[in-house]
């Protein structure tokens, strides 16, 4: 809407004003909070306007400056229970009016804790009367920030003109007499609101000594000062303990410096301790003690820890059109500094130096500048109004900004914006059929900034009767260098009371996508006024996207889709999931590695087949086989002829005379066993 586009403003009741500005008037400090607590923080800002939008978000570190919003909408924050999530993390304030914009400074939270068993308690002590010096030993319990001791004597708090407490944590008194004997209890205690820890008790015993004077006794250091290197370390805006303690009979009397004030506020009353308020600017706190034997100074060194401080700025501005100027602010830490620069809440691309330059300025360069120094530890700001005058006349421009619907019996604010050079004046009329009436001024809410006019008109309880009613805006200026030269315009719409349906939205939950494809989201919105609809993705705010369907430009995520009006504002998210998409060589190594897999099951398969097939054969030959040998057998059983009980053997046969063949002779076998001579050839026959 238009009104986003002003750049300051200022209720004016009618009246018009020139160069108006605001800045912060205080910003939040770096704070403690304890743990399981409440954190409360707060703003201001230099302006009488009273519709002034804050809004609050938690940095996860200097270098975070979009944040996560916090749910307050006030100049104060009050954000709790704590959880050690909080530590260290940062928390900013931001103001708004009608669309000029204002961040503070990164205010560091830090988690505070205190814990119970102490170190070192304190132990039974005995000294003689009149002795110089008697420590009674303490060391606090851990803590954050680290705590500081006191101690009790019989149930009261000691403090005398002969104690003080060391940086150890010690209980030291000097120039002992009798009444020092008793109970004594050292106490721990935190400047973030723990509840104090108490030791044990420990008994002071003073036996009689000399009755003689002891001798006077020049101040002197008392050593545990050094050993623990005693020095003061904190943020900015921190409260510290500051320690006083030397020795010397007479006892000393003690005083306390920053730098070279004294310290006269939250100060013991002997001045051995001062508890001091908004750590700021400090590089040395003096301890200075005398007696009538001499005098002696302690310096405490101060480092402020993450200490940032910016100069030049909180100053207006004035430049005519074309002409230039350069906005210098500078950053002063012991840590590399960088800068960014803001106009009317919206970083400035590529501008990271300590300077900006406005080069042939223009009239929409008017507006609240704001440079901002940074660490990795702190984020510090300063401020600058830009006025830049006109030097040509532009003619009043007016655009009505208000939806033209109303809720029957509500209270309506309708607006419009004026636009021109010089800065027009504007006026309200209702339509009467044919002609117009004049609203009171005092139904007006008239603010004005360096180049435009917002004029709001408080409407009561809605009628029947207002539905259809025509309001018009109308703005007047004049020719910057002839006041007779009048130039005029004016916006009007027409009021639909309707009857108030809370708006409400059907969103699919889940949906998937090929990554870097488009794909319409359709959020259903129903609602009496009609709801105004905004689209999210991962809670970021997708500018210009305001209608029920929506295109996404490929990106999965979270998109949530938003629908507001007088009623209230509700939400639904779709997740959008990507498929994967592949490259050529991804495919191609897929389908590689898929065909040597099938190639490798197709192996193993045939493995297996020709293995059952040579077991069955081998099952089938085996089985031939028995057959075979089975038939053998039987076979064989069935021919074999029985051998005779007197087997006759067969007797060579021979030929006749005649050639022909004689039968054998056989015999038996008591023949074939008994031997026989020799068989002899027939000798020559006589004729």
């Amino acid at each position: 809407m238009y009104f986003v586009l002003l750049t300051l403003a200022v209720v004016l009741g009618g009246v018009s004003t020139e160069n108006v500005a605001f800045y912060f008037r205080s910003q939040a400090r770096d704070a403690f909070v304890p743990l399981g607590g409440s954190l409360t923080l707060s703003c201001a800002v230099s302006t009488g306007v009273e519709d002034v939008t804050w809004h609050w978000s938690l940095h996860q570190s200097t270098s975070d400056t979009v944040g996560t919003p916090l749910d307050s909408t006030t100049d104060t924050l009050v954000y709790g229970p704590v959880t050690s999530d909080l530590e260290g993390k940062y928390v900013t304030c931001g103001a708004d009016i009608f669309g000029s914009k204002l961040f503070s400074r990164h205010t560091n939270i830090r988690v505070s804790y205190l814990d119970e068993s102490f170190a070192e308690e304190p132990e039974d002590v005995s000294v003689s009367e009149g002795a110089e010096h008697v420590r009674l030993n303490c060391v606090a319990p851990g803590g954050y920030p680290a705590p500081y001791v006191t101690w009790e004597k019989d149930g009261v708090e000691v403090d005398l003109a002969n104690s003080y407490v060391d940086p150890l944590g010690g209980l030291n008194l000097i120039n002992v007499d009798s009444t020092a004997a008793g109970s004594y209890v050292c106490v721990a205690n935190s400047f973030s609101l723990h509840t104090p820890v108490k030791s044990k008790a420990a008994t002071l015993t003073v036996e009689q000594g000399s009755s003689d004077p002891a001798p006077d006794l020049p101040v002197t250091y008392d050593v545990s000062f050094a050993q623990s290197r005693y020095m003061i370390s904190a943020r900015r805006g921190d409260t510290v303990r500051v320690l006083c303690g030397f020795l010397g009979n007479p006892t000393p009397t003690f005083s306390i410096k920053a730098d070279a004030d004294d310290v006269t506020e939250d100060v013991s009353v002997y001045g051995t301790w001062a508890n001091y308020h908004d750590l700021e600017g400090v590089t040395t706190f003096h301890c200075a003690a005398s007696n009538n034997a001499g005098s002696q100074n302690l310096q405490i060194p101060v480092e402020i820890i993450g200490a940032l401080t910016v100069t030049g700025g909180d100053v207006d501005v004035t430049i005519s059109e074309n002409e230039s100027t350069t906005l210098v602010c500078s950053g002063s830490s012991s840590l590399d500094v960088s800068y960014s620069w803001y106009l009317n809440g919206k970083e400035i691309i590529n501008e990271v130096s300590n300077s900006l330059l406005i080069a042939q300025a223009k009239r929409s360069d008017s507006g609240m500048y704001q440079c901002f120094a940074r660490t990795v530890e702190a984020r510090e700001q300063t401020t600058f109004a830009v006025y830049v005058q006109g030097i040509a006349s532009e003619p009043v421009q007016v655009t009505v900004t208000s939806d033209e619907y109303g809720l029957l019996g509500e209270k309506l604010q309708l607006s419009c914006v004026a636009a021109g050079n010089p800065v027009p004046s504007v006026t309200w009329h209702r339509g009467q059929g044919n002609t117009q009436q004049a609203i009171p001024t005092e139904m007006l809410t008239t603010m004005e900034s360096f180049t435009e006019t917002l004029s709001i008109l408080n409407l009561s309880e809605l009628q029947e009767e207002d539905d259809g009613a025509e309001y018009v805006c109308k703005g007047t200026n004049t020719h910057l260098s002839d006041s007779s030269v009048t130039y005029s315009a004016e916006s009007s719409l027409v009021l639909n009371i309707v009857a108030p349906i809370p708006p409400s939205i059907s969103l699919p939950s889940t949906s998937t996508m090929t990554s870097g494809s488009a794909l319409t989201l359709i959020c259903s919105v129903d609602g009496s006024p009609p709801p105004q609809i905004q689209w999210f993705l991962d809670g970021v705010v997708i500018e210009g996207e305001t209608d029920e369907k929506f295109v996404t430009s490929g990106s999965a995520g979270v998109y949530s889709c938003t629908a507001t009006n007088a009623l209230g504002t509700v939400s639904q998210e779709v997740v959008v999931e990507s498929k994967p998409v592949y490259s050529g060589g991804e495919i191609f190594l897929i389908l590689l590695i898929v065909a040597f897999l099938l190639v490798m099951a197709t192996v193993g398969i045939l493995i297996v087949i020709r293995r059952e097939e040579l077991e069955r054969r081998l099952r089938e030959a085996r089985a031939k086989e028995e057959l075979l040998l089975e038939k053998k057998y039987s076979a064989e059983s069935t021919n074999i002829t029985p051998m005779p009980t007197t087997p006759v053997l067969p007797v060579e046969g021979g030929l006749t005379a005649n050639g022909d063949v004689t039968e054998p002779t056989l015999v038996s076998e008591a023949e074939c066993q008994t031997p026989q001579p020799p068989a002899t050839s027939p000798g020559p026959q006589n004729v």
